[in-house]
């Protein structure tokens, strides 16, 4: 198998990509924004038809594990820099490829960096060729509302900038050029605008937590003491919450196991587990792959503990003799014997009735 397919400029690595790392997951997040649908399922594998991609980079901001990327432009970099820069407005026409190539925690990260409020220049999407059906701007604008809704949360609306959208009239022959062909020139020429990769992108691979993500939590941290509010109510977006049944749980570690960043992990002695809110990317598979069904979402954020990496225990057993096999197992309280053997007991129990008893 191919991990990394290239078309030219444009790479997907099919070890980053959710649908890889658990059979059953469902993800389509690629795939459903795609203008020229160049990713198929094949073999439940998702998989790149090079030659049906464009590679103009708007799906790219949409991946949660950062599985898919452009040669030459690292919207990590570019976000983390982005202070740095003269220009508070992100172009298509100017310094990015589609603005589909950033997520909400890219945009957050450029607002809690910098002074001044960000512009979004959509004034080329809704004549855009890739922008047919109107998924691109719909992502696009999902995206900026996301980190607008999260700004006006914590209160920083008014005090560290805020995402706003520029729309004005362009002439019809300006919106129907392609920002990537003009990507691909410059590369030639060796003159490209574009921000190169940086070593630690590089390295990403060996890395279970997203860059991106990693940025957000760093730019949290330089804030958490503004906000106005570090615990948000409900549900979000960009953070997500866990709880697991005590009850339900059987201390199984598949959660653990598959956990693509490492937001669930077991405790030292392997009898309990952890959970890390600022890890979950909310990907779903600890959900769907715990036969029980003892994990659940749980509403409620701690800002703080994501900005500084904390963890919370959520379940911890004591191991137990069972009395009938002799195995070790998670003890919940009452007769000291394992499910399996309760199990068995109660539906086999026809099997040990003696013949005088018949």
């Amino acid at each position: 198998m191919n991990f990394v397919q290239k078309s030219n400029l444009f790479s997907f690595n099919a070890t980053r990509c959710l649908r890889n790392e658990y059979y059953h997951n469902d993800c389509r997040l690629c795939i459903d924004l795609c203008p020229k649908g160049a990713f198929h399922i094949v073999r439940n594998k998702l998989t790149l038809f090079d030659n049906e991609c464009v590679e103009c980079a708007g799906c790219i901001g949409t991946c949660p594990t950062e599985a898919l990327e452009i040669e030459n432009f690292d919207p990590n970099q570019f976000a983390a820099s982005f202070a740095q820069q003269n220009n508070s407005a992100i172009s298509c026409k100017v310094s990015t490829p589609c603005l589909g190539v950033f997520d909400s925690e890219h945009m957050l990260v450029m607002v809690l960096r910098g002074k001044e409020a960000i512009t979004c220049d959509l004034s080329h999407c809704a004549g855009c060729v890739l922008n047919e059906n109107g998924k691109l701007e719909t992502k696009i604008r999902a995206t900026i509302d996301g980190a607008n809704g999260f700004l006006e949360t914590i209160g920083f609306e008014n005090r560290v900038g805020t995402i706003d959208v520029k729309e004005e009239q362009s002439d019809r022959r300006a919106l129907f050029r392609k920002g990537i062909e003009k990507a691909k020139v410059a590369i030639a020429e060796g003159n490209s605008v574009l921000q190169p990769m940086t070593s630690a992108h590089h390295a990403l691979p060996d890395m279970r937590m997203p860059l991106k993500r990693i940025l957000l939590k760093n730019s949290l941290k330089e804030h958490v003491g503004e906000m106005k509010k570090t615990i948000l109510e409900g549900e979000s977006s960009l953070f997500f919450n866990k709880q697991i049944d005590f009850n339900a749980c059987t201390n199984c570690g598949e959660c653990t196991q598959f956990c693509p960043t490492d937001a669930l992990f077991p405790t030292s002695d392997k009898q309990g587990i952890y959970f890390s809110q600022g890890k979950c990317i909310g990907c779903g598979i600890c959900e769907a792959i715990c036969k029980p069904k003892a994990i659940s979402a749980k509403e409620g954020i701690d800002l703080v503990s994501i900005a500084y990496e904390r963890s919370e225990q959520l379940v911890h057993y004591d191991m137990v003799m069972c009395h009938e096999c002799r195995c070790p197992f998670p003890y919940k309280g009452g007769d000291p014997i394992c499910d399996r053997c309760s199990s068995f007991v109660t539906n086999h129990a026809n099997m040990f009735t003696l013949a005088r008893d018949m």
